[in-house]
């Protein structure tokens, strides 16, 4: 929060889209769907800090010159970058908690949550997600500034294949067969379309479990390709000399 235009983005960002959405579902007489729209603007706020934060947080540090302290540090990259996912998710929940109050206090949409479902797939969404920012943190280390490029590249069409404001997979996607299934290979695709079944339809883990395996499996991969890459580029790095050498 040292940047209060940043918290002002990140807060404005996901509320705007949620509202607009929202309204759409309303005017095409979908009122009981715009549910959709607010829990996608939830999420929205999380995956902008995948992208933004996560993912670009060791080239923005390589470029400050504090790159330095973790290579010195005892600690390995991945229990950094670890650390840095906690910090990320608690400093997304006071966004994604706005986008709640102000959703459900204007549209109020049905509920009818298997809470117990529910958490289980936001935490492995959750975890799966940011196991994904450490993997593409050691890409965008590699190549430097044009991961801002990268992230503009990826924030909105990720959003819309994902199925943050609609269902992107399944029965009531828009998209042709071959579309969801490279979709399906987001996290955020499989945890969107678990947490719309357990929050607004009632289903249990025993429902969803193959999302919940799915993400799981995800995340433990993500998280052993981030390990690998990071120790590579490290490797690579202080033989070339180049670890700490910044590129602007």
């Amino acid at each position: 929060y040292g940047e209060p235009l940043w918290f002002v983005v990140n807060m404005g960002f996901p509320v705007l889209s949620s509202l607009a959405l929202a309204l759409l579902y309303v005017s095409a007489g979908l009122s009981s769907y715009t549910g959709f729209a607010i829990l996608g603007g939830v999420m929205v706020s999380f995956w902008g800090n995948v992208l933004w934060s996560m993912a670009s947080q060791f080239n923005w540090d390589k470029q400050e010159g504090l790159f330095e302290v973790y290579l010195t540090s005892p600690a390995s990259m991945t229990s950094i970058l670890i650390g840095m996912s906690v910090g990320g998710i608690l400093g997304t929940v006071p966004s994604a908690a706005i986008v709640t109050l102000i959703g459900w206090g204007i549209f109020h949409p049905p509920v009818a949550a298997a809470w117990g479902a529910v958490a289980l797939t936001f935490a492995l969404t959750l975890a799966s997600l940011y196991a994904m920012g450490m993997t593409l943190s050691s890409l965008y280390l590699a190549y430097g500034r044009e991961a801002e490029s990268l992230n503009e590249v990826l924030q909105e069409p990720v959003s819309m294949l994902s199925g943050v404001y609609f269902p992107s997979i399944g029965n009531f996607s828009p998209f042709p067969f071959g579309v969801q299934l490279a979709a399906s290979l987001i996290p955020l695709t499989i945890g969107m379309d678990a947490l719309r079944k357990t929050l607004f339809f009632s289903e249990g883990v025993a429902a969803v479990w193959p999302s919940l395996l799915t993400l799981a499996a995800m995340a433990v991969v993500l998280l052993g390709v981030s390990s690998l890459s990071l120790k590579a580029l490290e490797n690579k790095g202080r033989r070339d000399g180049t670890a700490t050498v910044r590129i602007r």
